[in-house]
């Protein structure tokens, strides 16, 4: 019977002949990793679109809090009113924004340099986990690539790659942290394990989500009996992130409650909602859990029946549990890490998806673990159930595939970019040609508004963790809008189509104490703009 190793694509050396003497020929190690990452980045910088930065919110954020840093303001958001200061996100991608601001053309000329970013870090990315696949878990290279590359170009990844969103640069940070991490726990030694503790520092910089390796790699130096590295590793990640959340804690004291929803501190608002509404945490697991299954359904099974998609998006939950189980053998930490970070995306009250595209790479890897899993328990019992097993991985691979390939030739990943780009734009043009220099502008498309036109703006809802489990209704809305207002005094409100801020907003002018609210010229495209007159 063939080894398991070789079934599932381990490296097997060639044999030549030079005379009567054999002689082995071995491919460099980072051949076959390297072909992986120009085959994703191609398949990266051909989705590129050129829509504007800002229509996912995040990504006009982050590039508004590296100007800022560019200019020597501090790390702060400018463009809304009183300068707060910039706590919602950590500050690694901003700073390595506003170096590339100090190296390109003047925005938004360097619009298209910007978005070369993004691919290149999912690219070092993949390169990483191809080589952590083949050396450290014993997938082979090849095999790895092939499963790594296929999760990659998966259009919703892509959707986060084409953005100046962190979610690329989160993805190559985590790979190489795991490197170090699982290297500290494997061969000890005090510089490895300080080498890991920064870098998980840097991940946690980069995403706060990533902190949760800081546990993982600790549980692993420990099960492997690396108690000193353990401690090494913990203290050097807790300094290196210490100055940031003192900042925090002490910038977080006088900042605004009316803007704290999207833009304070990540575990004050996930706490503070649960303990408003205890059960809202199995809402919202319930939720994030029937949201992927889905998910799962459609990228492994597309355009089969839903009967199909279910069974699919089964049995990717049970490999990927087999897989989970194999990689604890033999990479405790990247083992640990993926079911702690699993426990925060089912308990995180966000779309799940994003935060599952962001290292669905890695699901290559353990959907892999998972073939290799199969072979080593039926290896002893029955060929045929070997084969079965295989097979089993082979078709989920397959369709995950077939599903990258349509989005790629469809050009999937730059719909969503299109859609916002065709309701927000019309917005920052109307305000162009009707908003003076010093006023206000309130609307939900605040950011992009603040980065093409310089105006001071602000939100016009507040974001709570119930709205994600059940819609908000309008008086809500209307009273989130009265307390915004009272608190910034916009003199412009500036709506998208479809919004349901529109609805809104005939009860917040029925509400005591309201600005005299005038409807002026429509906007282009459908949206609705109205001028604030206090009556103070």
């Amino acid at each position: 019977m063939t080894a398991p190793a070789a079934r599932f694509g381990a490296p097997q050396p060639r044999v030549g002949h030079s005379g009567d003497a054999p002689a082995v020929v071995r491919r460099p190690p980072w051949l076959v990793p390297a072909l992986a990452a120009l085959v994703v980045l191609a398949g990266a910088l051909a989705s590129i679109t050129p829509d504007p930065i800002g229509v996912f919110w995040d990504d006009g954020v982050y590039l508004l809090s590296a100007k800022a840093l560019a200019a020597g303001d501090g790390y702060r958001y400018m463009y809304l009113p009183g300068a707060p200061p910039a706590i919602h996100y950590p500050p690694v991608f901003p700073l390595l924004l506003a170096a590339l601001l100090k190296l390109t053309p003047a925005f938004p000329a360097n619009v298209a340099l910007l978005k070369l970013l993004n691919p290149l870090c999912l690219a070092a990315g993949v390169y990483g986990a191809v080589r952590m696949g083949a050396r450290q878990l014993g997938l082979g290279d090849s095999s790895a690539a092939v499963a790594v590359s296929i999760c990659a170009l998966t259009a919703p990844v892509l959707v986060l790659t084409n953005v100046l969103l962190s979610e690329s640069l989160f993805f190559a940070v985590l790979v190489g942290a795991l490197w170090l991490a699982e290297s500290a726990a494997a061969r000890g030694g005090v510089r490895r394990a300080a080498l890991a503790g920064l870098a998980i520092a840097v991940l946690a910089l980069v995403r706060t989500v990533g902190g949760v390796l800081l546990p993982a790699a600790i549980l692993a130096l420990w099960l492997h009996r690396r108690r000193r590295e353990a401690l090494v590793l913990g203290a050097c990640a807790v300094v290196a992130l210490l100055p940031w959340q003192l900042w925090v804690w002490h910038a977080a004291r006088g900042f605004p409650d009316e803007l704290r929803g999207s833009y304070g501190p990540y575990l004050e608002w996930v706490i503070g909602g649960y303990r408003r509404e205890p059960a809202l945490a199995w809402h919202v697991a319930a939720k994030n859990a029937a949201d992927l299954f889905r998910a799962f359904g459609l990228i492994f099974a597309p355009r089969f029946p839903h009967a199909v998609q279910y069974v699919a998006a089964a049995v990717v939950v049970v490999s990927f549990g087999a897989g989970l189980i194999f990689l604890a053998r033999r990479a405790s930490a990247v083992a640990a890490f993926l079911l702690a970070y699993a426990a925060v995306v089912l308990l995180w009250p966000y779309n799940p998806e994003r935060f599952v595209w962001a290292i669905w790479p890695l699901a290559g890897l353990v959907l892999l673990a998972a073939a290799h899993a199969a072979g080593a328990w039926f290896a002893t019992r029955t060929s045929h159930a070997v084969r079965i097993a295989t097979t089993v991985v082979a078709v989920l691979f397959a369709g995950h595939a077939a599903y990258a390939v349509r989005g790629l030739a469809g050009g999937w990943a730059g719909t969503p970019q299109r859609a916002m780009t065709d309701r927000l734009w019309p917005l920052v043009q109307w305000t162009v040609t009707h908003a003076g220099p010093n006023d206000i502008v309130a609307s939900d498309a605040h950011v992009m508004i603040a980065l093409y036109t310089g105006r001071t703006t602000m939100p016009v809802s507040m974001l709570t963790p119930a709205e994600h489990v059940r819609d908000k209704p309008a008086v809500q809305y209307a009273g989130e809008l009265a307390a915004l207002a009272s608190r910034f005094h916009p003199q412009l409100l500036v709506l998208s189509r479809g919004t349901p801020e529109v609805d809104a907003v005939p009860l917040w002018s029925a509400m005591q104490g309201a600005p005299a609210i005038t409807p002026l010229v429509a906007v282009p495209g459908g949206g609705s703009a109205f001028a604030l007159h206090s009556h103070q």
